[in-house]
């Protein structure tokens, strides 16, 4: 009972001792943010006052001014001396020479100013980044440090570190889950959106998987430990968006191309500023100005913040190339069972005979099939328990394996099964439950026939229940873009067409084995198709690693598809995939947004250095504002929203 007061206690101490160490943390960033440029900037002001007043020899002052260049910009000398002898022309090649000129003139002083603009824009930039990939980097957070853990009939407070696997650990209500797990006593609703991102809490009993960092909301849970530390879902998708956030996209090899030759140009043009004015620091100041730092974060940084937003609505993208495929897919390949269905029978209509009523039929069906374990049965069962319909035990039960069950109940005889089965058992099938059942078929249904006493007493057609929200996808899809949605299947001709129907696909392929859905992508890539795959199972795997673009559903996905699929989606809206095209096509107007700027800023300062209207100091200002501009641009997409606005909260959000 002790234990049982002071763990809320702890978890409040915790809590707030928490939320201490990440203000200090962030103090802490700053500080290491803020201290080269603090040191750069005054060892420049003591350089010019110990100049101004006269104070001290020269070398004095100049070497103060020298020292803030070199100790200040020595990060950037080496990476661009790097390039250079790597043969690569990059930003830090464009830093390196027109620093050295700088310097080269005499103009210590103004070299150190430069390297202090430039160090405070990197310190404002990299903390701008740091915070985007801090939003994720946080959902880490979410995960408590400490977890109840019952050992020796006992339950004990410990570590999360110190969790293994088969533990059982116990949630109490209003407490984050600390571990992956599967709920062997209790029953709750858990807020899981941070890995699927369902603003509804989602009912839990026993059997049910639960996550880390999600949170316990009404009753008592226990959970066996399935996955700690980095194997929870949580960390991977952490980890796996960092990973994402570190790939280059296809467009970011356009900075690595303009560098190449736009550095030997403005090399020219300096040498021309030089020779028309005389003033070599005409020529400094073109190659300052013409520094594309803010064109090579154009790309980068888009992307970055682009990924980070997917992330906190449970899309995760696993890299910068398929962020930006995805706005140009024009076809997209959709496995129908789990993904545009549930997977699962349901029963989907009940056609009485001979005056029975559908309960009853549905009843009679449900006590024939107790003791099956046949996916259809449990469809039965299930509806019959829904609709709170009583089912005794039969007294006897027998399966024909692929025809049906026989039982006997209440000295009565119960068979359901196919109309085959019914029929070699003596039942007179008449025309018109032929044609009942062949309506059913026709539907692309299940139907199984229900007859008692040697008479057929009703038909319970069942099939794979159709995602509520694919209708709305498939229309959000087409409005994004994609020119043809296309069903996949292994299921036969008919009931994939029955089912293509009812969603309104723009076309279908029945009958496929894994390597024909391969040969498939294969087949539209060939056409010069660019072509999205979005699948959920094992057999889905070649096609996913093949197509330009592969999307696995994550919450009904396979490992398998998960791993081998460029995005997951951390739950099973398909409307998300239209949220992640969306995204995709604003980060690609962002980035061509982004670069007009850059080109803008160096082609403005370029004519402003060449009229001799510059100085280093106020070429390197107008160009770093360029970087910021990008830096503020690029930021804006972690708020950016589907204009759908289906989303109730961010993910990563303090409680």
């Amino acid at each position: 009972m002790i234990a049982e007061r002071s763990f809320p206690a702890l978890q409040g101490m915790y809590a707030m001792r928490k939320k201490e160490n990440e203000r200090i943390a962030e103090y802490r960033d700053i500080a290491v943010l803020s201290i080269v440029p603090c040191i750069v900037g005054i060892l420049t002001l003591v350089s010019w006052a110990l100049a101004y007043w006269g104070l001290g020899p020269y070398f004095l002052n100049s070497g103060l001014a020298l020292l803030a260049v070199f100790g200040g910009g020595y990060l950037r000398f080496i990476t661009g001396f790097k390039d250079i002898y790597n043969r690569k022309i990059t930003v830090n090649v464009f830093v390196t020479v027109a620093l050295i000129a700088t310097v080269a003139v005499g103009e210590f002083r103004a070299a150190a100013i430069i390297v202090f603009i430039m160090a405070v824009a990197g310190a404002l930039e990299s903390y701008t980044l740091d915070k985007t990939r801090r939003s994720i980097r946080g959902l880490l957070d979410l995960a408590p440090a400490m977890a109840t853990v019952r050992r020796d009939e006992q339950e004990v407070t410990i570590p999360v570190g110190q969790v293994q696997l088969g533990d059982v650990v116990i949630i109490r209500p209003g407490g984050r889950i600390p571990v992956d797990g599967v709920v062997i006593a209790g029953a709750s609703t858990v807020n899981q959106a941070p890995i699927t991102g369902e603003s509804m809490p989602v009912e839990k009993f026993k059997t049910s998987e639960v996550f880390s960092g999600t949170l316990n909301e009404t009753g008592r849970l226990e959970i066996r430990t399935t996955r700690t530390g980095d194997d929870t879902t949580l960390a991977k998708i952490v980890h796996l968006v960092e990973h994402a956030q570190g790939t280059k996209a296809p467009i970011q090899n356009l900075a690595d191309r303009f560098t190449t030759w736009f550095l030997p140009s403005v090399i020219v043009l300096a040498l021309v500023g030089f020779l028309t004015s005389g003033d070599i620091k005409v020529a400094v100041s073109i190659l300052l100005v013409a520094c594309p730092c803010a064109f090579a974060i154009a790309t980068p940084t888009a992307v970055t913040a682009g990924i980070s937003n997917m992330a906190r609505h449970a899309v995760l993208v696993k890299g910068g190339m398929f962020l930006e495929l995805a706005g140009k897919l024009d076809t997209l390949l959709v496995d129908k069972t789990g993904t545009f269905t549930l997977g699962k029978p349901k029963v989907v209509g009940i056609v009485t005979f001979n005056d029975m009523s559908e309960n009853e039929v549905l009843r009679l069906a449900a006590i024939a099939e107790k003791y099956s374990e046949h996916p259809l049965a449990r469809s039965v069962i299930a509806l019959a328990k829904e609709r709170g319909l009583e089912i005794p035990d039969p007294d006897e039960f027998n399966i024909e394996v692929g025809m049906g069950v026989t039982a006997v109940w209440n000295s009565g005889k119960i068979l359901v099964g196919k109309e085959r089965f019914l029929a070699s058992s003596g039942i007179s099938i008449t025309p018109d439950i032929e044609r009942a059942v062949s309506q059913q078929a026709g539907r692309g249904r299940t139907a199984i026939l229900v007859a008692s006493d040697n008479k057929p007493v009703g038909l319970i057609a069942i099939a794979d229940e159709i995602r509520s929200q694919t209708p709305d996808a498939i229309a959000l899809l087409k409005a994004m873009g994609i020119k043809n949605t296309i069903m996949l299947t292994g299921d036969n001709h008919r009931v994939a067409k029955a089912v293509a129907e009812e969603i309104g696909v723009d076309s279908f392929r029945a009958e496929l084995l894994p390597e024909q859905k391969l040969q498939y992508v294969e087949e539209l890539q060939k056409q010069g198709r660019l072509v999205g795959m979005i699948g959920d199972g094992i057999n889905d795997a070649p096609a996913l690693a093949l197509a330009d673009v592969g999307i696995a559903m994550g919450a009904a996905g396979t490992d398998v598809a998960i791993e081998t699929a460029d995005v997951a989606l951390m739950n099973d809206d398909l409307c998300r995939v239209a949220d992640f095209i969306w995204m995709s096509k604003k980060v690609l107007r962002r980035i061509k947004l982004n670069i007009f700027f850059s080109i803008i800023y160096n082609a403005v300062g370029l004519v402003l250095g060449s009229l001799a209207m510059l100085t280093p100091v106020l070429a390197v200002i107008f160009q770093e504002a360029g970087c910021i501009t990008v830096v503020v641009s690029s930021a804006l997409l972690l708020w950016a929203r589907p204009p759908q606005h289906r989303y109730s909260n961010p993910i990563v959000s303090s409680e």
